[in-house]
């Protein structure tokens, strides 16, 4: 068995060995191989397989050598492709950076133009363009060497207002040439209420309620859309003034709007008086199972309503809690109205 593991051992340290003698390194890159374009456009990178370089690879023995063409890659080149005239170009390659140059001339950008428009110009306001701008295609046209097609990820694209409607006029640089599009935003142009809140009579003391209510946006152009509506849309309702109420919907400086009415309290009930009725002198009022209803009537006469009124809502009188006697009349107010129940408070 110490024998087989041997054998294995010896037989890893071989195949190790021979990859490492098969492995070869860069140890010299030749100048006068070195061929690469005479002119560039200005703005954009040299494609390494536009260049050409030899170089001379050894294995870790330094026993074989191999001479061969370098493959590149973009970050293997530096120059400087902004400035028009002549360049050096370097290229770096291998572990110790060996380095070769060839001369090339950066040839100037003369224009830029908009081949295609985008294919959307058209947008609602507070929208934002897809950052790629499909379907816009721009050119430039450079000294001697023609145009070509420029990456829209290379240029500088301004002058987008999302919150001003109106045409705009949208700059793309690049190399500090520009040239321009047309871009239209467009405002809300109404507001419609398409369909009021499910609540529209209320009585006094009620919060608003938007549930069911459905509002839409309109813009020339484009079709309507759903516009989400908060309380901070919402002007003109007070759950305290009686009466009609005009509620206004106000969005992006549009308005319509929808009626409530909210009723008025006619009289007061007490459907069942509080559990507690019998009290020791000095004990404090406990209106725990008190039950009053309001009876509410609306701007139509035939119009009414009754509901039961929240404890909090309930203000009293008459309770004397250190006169002693039976039947102590304690009154219930709410808004004005009244209803009476009694006590009795014994020593």
């Amino acid at each position: 068995m110490k024998n087989l593991k041997l054998l294995a051992i010896i037989g890893a340290v071989l195949v190790i060995g021979t990859v490492l003698a098969g492995c070869m390194t860069l140890v010299e890159l030749e100048q006068e191989t070195v061929s690469g374009p005479k002119r560039v456009r200005q703005g954009q990178d040299i494609n390494p397989k536009e260049i050409t370089v030899w170089g001379i690879k050894e294995n870790p023995k330094k026993t074989k050598r191999s001479r061969e063409v370098i493959y590149l890659s973009q970050n293997n080149i530096t120059f400087n492709k902004h400035t028009p005239g002549p360049q050096t170009v370097k290229i770096r390659v291998g572990w110790y950076a060996q380095e070769v140059t060839f001369e090339t001339e950066v040839m100037a950008l003369k224009t830029l133009s908009v081949a295609s428009q985008p294919r959307v110009a058209l947008f609602k306001i507070g929208d934002v363009p897809d950052p790629a701008w499909p379907g816009l295609e721009v050119r430039g046209e450079w000294d001697q060497m023609g145009s070509d097609k420029i990456d829209l990820k290379n240029c500088e694209i301004t002058g987008f207002l999302k919150d001003q409607s109106g045409k705009q006029t949208i700059k793309v640089s690049f190399e500090g040439i520009t040239t321009t599009f047309d871009i239209d935003v467009r405002g809300m142009a109404s507001l419609q209420i398409a369909q009021p809140p499910t609540k529209l009579d209320y009585i006094q003391g009620d919060s608003l309620d938007l549930t069911g209510l459905k509002v839409m946006g309109k813009w020339e152009g484009f079709p309507d859309e759903e516009l989400a509506i908060t309380a901070n849309d919402i002007t003109g309702f007070n759950t305290n003034n009686v009466g009609i109420q005009h509620v206004t919907v106000t969005k992006n400086e549009k308005s319509d709007f929808f009626d409530v009415e909210v009723m008025a309290l006619t009289s007061i009930e007490l459907d069942k008086p509080p559990t507690k009725t019998d009290y020791k002198v000095g004990e404090p009022l406990d209106l725990t199972g008190i039950m009053v209803y309001g009876n509410y009537t609306g701007s139509d006469p035939n119009k009414k309503k009754r509901e039961l009124i929240p404890e909090d809502q309930l203000t009293y009188s008459g309770y004397e809690p250190n006169r002693i006697g039976r039947q102590q009349r304690v009154t219930i107010t709410v808004k004005g109205q009244n209803a009476n129940f009694f006590v009795n408070i014994e020593q």
